[in-house]
């Protein structure tokens, strides 16, 4: 049992020092908070660099929280995340990325995070939010570092796009200031 104990400590420690990273574009004070997980059950395999949370998944870290059925991390040799990966039905992730601007949100059936590239790609029914204005489709692209958008169709599902109407007297976002900016999102690239 103490064997048992040691290996949830260390997926825990795995867990806040993996996922940290992530923050790095969001509010500064949600690095400072604390990774809450929860999950049905839990395994990290250190060779292969893995963590599987599976069950009703489901982490915060300040305004970061992501839900799924299941999540896998990855980590580099030098226990560095890489990616993460979400699924479920839908899968859901939100965050404050501008103290000026609404939560983002987004759900989708697959949300993939690869910290390399600072990309979050919904795969499946994906749909992104913020203050009004959403982008859905089946694949949307998020550069969390260039701050672009880009939402590819397919045969079956074209892309749709809302704009919320602009308040009288309200000034026209700027492309860096507004992540849902239609200049701001190159569309119709297939990946």
């Amino acid at each position: 049992m103490h064997h048992r104990a040691k290996r949830i400590a260390r997926l825990l420690l795995l867990a806040a020092t993996t996922l940290t990273p992530v923050l790095s574009w969001a509010l500064p004070e949600d690095a400072e908070q604390p990774v809450n997980i929860s999950a049905d059950n839990a395994r990290f395999d250190e060779k292969a660099g893995e963590a599987v949370y599976r069950g009703n998944v489901v982490v915060i870290q300040g305004t970061l929280k992501v839900q799924g059925d299941t999540m896998t991390l990855r980590i580099d040799d030098k226990g560095a995340l890489t990616t993460a990966r979400t699924l479920g039905k839908p899968a859901r992730y939100q965050q404050r990325t501008d103290p000026a601007k609404g939560l983002v949100n987004a759900t989708a059936d697959e949300i993939q995070f690869d910290h390399r590239t600072g990309t979050i790609t919904l795969i499946g029914n994906a749909l992104l939010k913020q203050d009004g204005a959403s982008f859905s489709g089946p694949r949307i692209v998020y550069s969390t570092e260039k701050k672009q958008i880009e939402a590819s169709g397919n045969s079956q599902q074209r892309v749709q796009l809302v704009f919320p109407p602009q308040a009288r007297g309200e000034k026209k976002p700027t492309k860096d200031k507004a992540i849902l900016a239609p200049a701001a999102a190159p569309l119709g690239a297939a990946q």
